[in-house]
Parts: C-alpha cells; sequence; structure tokens
C-alpha cells in the first residue's frame, strides 16, 4: 500500500506536470483558449487575499498540525508526508512554470492539484485513526480544498479562458 500511493503522487506530479509545460507552450503559441495573463478584477485580487490566508491555514498549517499530532501513527506520518510534499510540489511548480512559461499556468495547476488532494484525502480517510478534534480538522481540510475547487471554477478559470476562434 505504501508504495502504491507513492507511485500514485510520483505518477500524477509527472503527468500534470507535461500537461502543464503543453498548456504554457500552447498558451504561448496561442494555440489554446486562453490568456497568458490572469485578469483579475480589483475586488477579486481582494477576495484572493483573503483565499490565500484561508489556504494557509487550512490548507497548510491543519494538516503540518495533524501531522504532528499523529507522529507516533506509521499510516498518518505516510498521509500527512505524502500530502505535504505533494502541496509543496504544487506550490514549486506554480511559481517556477508561472516565471517560465505563463502566469495564467497557476490555474489549472491549482485546479488538477486541488482535485488530486481531494482524493488523497478522501483514500486516506480510511487509514487514518482520528478521535473527535483532529476529525474536526480533517473535515475543515476537506471542507476548504473543496471550496478552493469551487472558487477555481467560478472565480478564476474565466479571468483567463477566451474561448475558441473561429476559424
Amino acid at each position: 500500500m505504501i508504495n502504491k500511493n507513492g507511485l500514485i503522487i510520483a505518477l500524477f506530479i509527472l503527468l500534470t506536470t507535461i500537461l502543464m509545460i503543453g498548456y504554457g507552450f500552447g498558451v504561448k503559441a496561442q494555440y489554446l483558449p486562453f490568456t497568458a495573463e490572469i485578469g483579475f478584477s480589483t475586488s477579486q485580487l481582494q477576495f484572493l487575499r483573503g483565499w490565500l490566508l484561508l489556504a494557509w491555514v487550512a490548507g497548510i498549517l491543519l494538516p503540518i498540525i495533524l501531522l504532528l499530532q499523529a507522529w507516533n501513527q506509521p499510516a498518518s506520518r505516510l498521509f500527512w508526508g505524502g500530502y505535504l510534499l505533494t502541496l509543496v510540489i504544487q506550490i514549486f511548480s506554480e511559481g517556477f512554470l508561472s516565471r517560465q512559461l505563463v502566469p495564467s499556468i497557476v490555474v489549472p495547476i491549482g485546479f488538477f492539484y486541488t482535485a488530486f488532494r481531494l482524493w488523497q484525502l478522501v483514500d486516506g480517510f480510511g487509514r487514518l485513526t482520528l478521535s473527535s478534534l483532529p476529525l474536526a480538522a480533517f473535515r475543515i481540510v476537506v471542507l476548504f480544498w473543496a471550496a478552493n475547487l469551487v472558487m477555481l471554477l467560478l472565480v478564476s478559470w474565466p479571468t483567463i479562458f477566451v474561448g475558441f476562434k473561429s476559424s
């Protein structure tokens, strides 16, 4: 089971990175119906600043606390370690690829990683031993990432999608 999860994470990261490099080159060459820049309005930027603070608390700080709380449980340590490793790789790839290719790449990266993270959480739930307080924190983490997926769909994707060109 341990090797299977590590393999799934590695394959996800590899495939997503390849897709995102294709996205970046496709947008640069204007083959894809997306803009290179993200066109957030002032109010959207203000909302996203608060959202990023929430992401730090619910998506990063709570999982670190849950990892530390369950440090003596190998399954929990493995699960939260894989979760946090995937999160670090997402943050690194967003920063690196948005500088090297196009800034708008952070939207599809965020979308794919958020969907994968939700799968990680649902898949890992049965393997974790959670008492009432850690279970509440776990639910907050899941709810945040579900809300993040909705936010990406409703706020971020529309700012980069320009539609298909008619020939």
